[in-house]
């Protein structure tokens, strides 16, 4: 069953995905190899100070709202209420055999 869905699928797959992307690849590949050693390296700087800015601005962004108190949630304490414990019985050991020696006691 597997096999057949994945027969269906594969095709399908490899259209959508594999191929469009394998042409991409070979595009930019192509534009990049095209371009003088100085070019590329401008392209490259410029590309990596776009994403360090946009890390700082969403460090900064968080900082700032952390400072302004917009990112605090306010807590509700909720306290454990008391398990009711049968009288006489210590441990869950002790509750276990309790009901053991009832139920010989049964018999």
């Amino acid at each position: 069953m597997k096999l057949k869905i994945r027969n269906l699928v594969s095709p399908l797959y490899n259209k959508v995905w594999h191929t469009p992307k394998g042409r991409l690849v070979a595009k930019i590949r192509k534009a990049c190899d095209d371009l003088p050693r100085n070019q590329r390296l401008m392209v490259v700087t410029i590309l990596l100070s776009a994403f360090i800015l946009a890390a700082f601005f969403v460090f900064g962004n968080a900082c700032y709202k952390m400072g302004a108190g917009h990112a605090r949630q306010s807590l509700e304490i909720e306290h454990i209420e008391a398990i009711p414990i049968q009288k006489g019985l210590r441990t869950i050991s002790d509750e276990n055999s309790w009901t053991l020696k009832s139920r010989l006691m049964r018999k």
